[in-house]
């Protein structure tokens, strides 16, 4: 590729919120993307749920586009990543991220939205590769990789939706 040009691109890029509720009573928790022009905030029923904002976050959604093929793959189901330095150091998934590093390799896991019913499905591991294309071809220093791993880590769990952040290093490397 021609220095400047990427085969991998941004495409129906939609700003938003990512909006965090909980259920009142049970304290059940779920999250979505919003791309209304102010965040929802109002509590509001369903059924005998009673639902309650607990956070928001500016975010976008969007999708990847190969340029060469014109393949378009969505990322809808994405709510971030986190870097593996921002994991226990005791998990898997920091030991692993330790090691890729001796590499010149940054580790970041893909956690997706919760539903309504509490379930979160992994992105599928061709999301992942565009995700990781995408990214990696960014990279100014080329003898540095980026791997995004699904979160097969269980890390949601562990993160409030405060600290699944995107590196902010890791969107400006144009």
């Amino acid at each position: 590729m021609v220095a400047g040009t990427h085969r991998y691109e941004m495409a129906n890029v939609q700003p938003g919120y990512i909006v965090v509720e909980h259920e009142v009573y049970s304290q059940a928790k779920r999250s979505y993307f919003s791309g209304d022009p102010t965040p929802p905030v109002e509590e509001y029923r369903e059924g005998s749920k009673i639902w309650s904002s607990s956070a928001i976050a500016q975010s976008i959604r969007f999708d990847i586009r190969d340029k060469t093929t014109g393949e378009l793959m969505s990322f809808a189901d994405l709510l971030g990543l986190i870097y593996y330095g921002n994991c226990p150091k005791n998990s898997q998934v920091f030991q692993i991220g330790d090691l890729a590093q001796e590499n010149r390799i940054s580790v970041y896991v893909a956690i997706t939205y919760e539903a309504s019913d509490g379930s979160r499905p992994n992105i599928s591991i061709d999301k992942l590769r565009f995700l990781n294309r995408y990214y990696n071809e960014r990279l100014q220093d080329r003898e540095k990789k980026i791997l995004i791993l699904p979160d097969y880590f269980n890390l949601y769990k562990e993160f409030s939706y405060g600290q699944i952040m995107v590196d902010l290093g890791l969107t400006a490397m144009e």
